[in-house]
Formats: structure tokens, C-alpha cells, sequence
């Protein structure tokens, strides 16, 4: 009687430990996507006046979406997306003087990878006024013609990022003869802000860059993309300044002097009236290129 008495609790604490032991439950809950974004743009210093904004480039911009855990932003600019769980970006933009019409792509991210995504088409003004000695320069009275001056040492180079020459690798006179880099004509016109690159059907650069010209390109390093998707192009330039009164020359698009490695903004490193030496930032360090006047 006394071993039963002492077996009936034994079961019971049995059935408890057994009872509490459940399968833990690893799934996500419902996998409901994201609500279709809401987009909301306020553009700095926007009135009746200045529609597009007071020249500064700066936005806020806002999402809403049901069930999204983070949201994923590419402004439109060339610039690397923005990832954040808060639904609020802070965001400046360098682009060209003028107005700037760019199209924004918001996705919402969910569980398990669910994702809903809208769009937005905004037009942002840009003010600078630039050196008056910078604008003749470049476009002389009106418009001037311009090529990576292939004869001069260091034609092309590469630094550290925070460096003004060509520390880690200088191009010897016409090293990059026929990769289709010598023979391009950059044309730059004051009245219009145009920028005219003539390629001859070729363009040199990096193979991870150029895919921005032809996206069936894969693999990395120096390239040279010919035919078509190498044609010759015209788009928008403008000029940009630094706390330290840089002097930069923009592109809004795929504009480039020398080998394209992806970037549009090229600080005047120095220049006289009929050369410029130019600096691009991009991995691992610096870029710079030597242009000089054609007739």
C-alpha cells in the first residue's frame, strides 16, 4: 500500500514532465506581404515659389505599409539602396544644377522574404553657382571640346582616397592606346548644361561598372564594351562645390570622364585654360584622369 501510495505521484509528475515537453513551434505565424507602400516625399524648402525645392538637394521621405518589418529605398540617383526598419530616410542629394527628375523605388519587406514595392516619379531642384573662372574654362564661350590627355604621364592613376596624385599606379603616355579610351571627345555646353561624350563605339572602364551601359555584362576588370550598347550619348552636367571650395564637375546619369568606373562626380584637382587634372572617388582609393582642349 505504501509503494502505491508513493508510485500514483511518481505517475503524475510523469505526465506533467511529458505534458510540458511540446514540440516547439518553429514557424513564422501567417506570411502575410506587405501592404503596398505608401510614398510621401516632402522636398526641403518647397512653396509656391520654389515647387521643386530651395536648391539643397535635401528631402524626407516617408513610407507606410501594413506588415512590413523594414523597408529598402533606391533614390533614383545611381547611389547604393538604403535598408531600415524605420520608415522615415533623411536624404541629400548631388546632383546637377536644375531640376532633376528622378524616379524613387520603395519596397516593403516582410516575413520570409514577402515584399511589396511602389514608385514614385519627384523632380528636385539643385542650385550652385560656380567659379565663373571654372565655367570658361570648361566651356570656353559657349562650348568646348575635351580628351584624356594620352601623351601626359599619368594620364590615368590611381591614390588613396584622401590623396591628390596618383600614388598606386600612374599610366605611362598612351599605355591605353586602342582599348577605346584615347579616341573620346567630351563636349560641354553652357547654355544647355548638355555634356556630349562621342565614344566611336567603345568605351573603356571597369567590366562591373560598364553593366550600367550594357546589363548583360558579368565579371570584373578592365574592359572594353564595344557596339551598340557603347554608342555615343547626351545628357545633363553641372557644377557642385566643397566646405573647403572644391570645385566638382557633375553628371546625372552615366556621364564620366576617362575610365568608367561608375561615378559622375569629378573634383577639379587643377586646371588652366586648356587642361584639367581630375579625381573620382571609388574602391580601392582615388581615381584620376588628365584631360586636355580640342579644337
Amino acid at each position: 500500500m505504501n509503494q502505491f501510495k508513493i508510485f500514483v505521484p511518481f505517475l503524475a509528475l510523469m505526465f506533467l514532465s511529458f505534458s510540458g515537453c511540446k514540440k516547439e513551434d518553429k514557424t513564422f505565424g501567417p506570411l502575410d506581404t506587405p501592404a503596398v507602400p505608401t510614398i510621401e516625399i516632402t522636398i526641403l524648402g518647397q512653396d509656391t515659389e520654389h515647387p521643386n525645392g530651395d536648391g539643397s538637394g535635401n528631402i524626407i521621405l516617408k513610407v507606410v505599409s501594413d506588415k512590413a518589418i523594414s523597408y529598402k529605398v533606391d533614390f533614383g540617383d545611381g547611389k547604393p539602396v538604403k535598408i531600415n526598419t524605420s520608415n522615415v530616410f533623411n536624404y541629400s542629394y548631388a546632383l546637377p544644377t536644375g531640376d532633376n527628375v528622378l524616379t524613387i523605388t520603395v519596397s516593403a519587406l516582410g516575413k520570409a522574404g514577402s515584399i511589396s514595392t511602389n514608385i514614385k516619379q519627384v523632380t528636385i531642384y539643385r542650385a550652385f553657382d560656380p567659379n565663373p573662372e571654372l565655367v570658361s574654362m570648361l566651356t570656353g564661350t559657349g562650348t568646348k571640346k575635351w580628351r584624356v590627355d594620352k601623351d601626359e604621364p599619368g594620364n590615368l592613376g590611381v591614390g588613396p582616397a584622401d590623396g591628390l596624385t596618383e600614388d598606386w599606379w600612374s599610366a605611362a603616355p598612351n599605355e591605353k592606346a586602342g582599348l577605346g579610351i584615347y579616341d573620346d571627345i567630351y563636349t560641354f555646353t553652357q547654355s544647355t548644361l548638355t555634356f556630349t561624350h562621342t565614344t566611336n563605339n567603345d568605351l573603356f572602364g571597369k567590366k562591373e561598372y560598364l553593366v550600367d551601359f550594357d546589363p548583360s555584362l558579368t565579371g570584373t576588370g578592365d574592359y572594353t564594351l564595344t557596339g551598340p550598347t557603347a554608342a555615343s550619348y547626351t545628357e545633363k552636367f553641372g557644377y557642385d562645390g566643397g566646405p573647403n571650395k572644391e570645385e566638382y564637375i557633375t553628371f546625372s546619369n552615366k556621364g564620366h570622364l576617362g575610365m568608367y568606373l561608375g561615378v559622375h562626380k569629378y573634383q577639379v584637382v587643377s586646371r588652366t585654360n586648356n587642361k584639367m587634372y581630375l579625381k573620382c572617388l571609388q574602391a580601392p582609393g582615388a581615381w584620376f584622369v588628365k584631360i586636355i582642349a580640342v579644337p
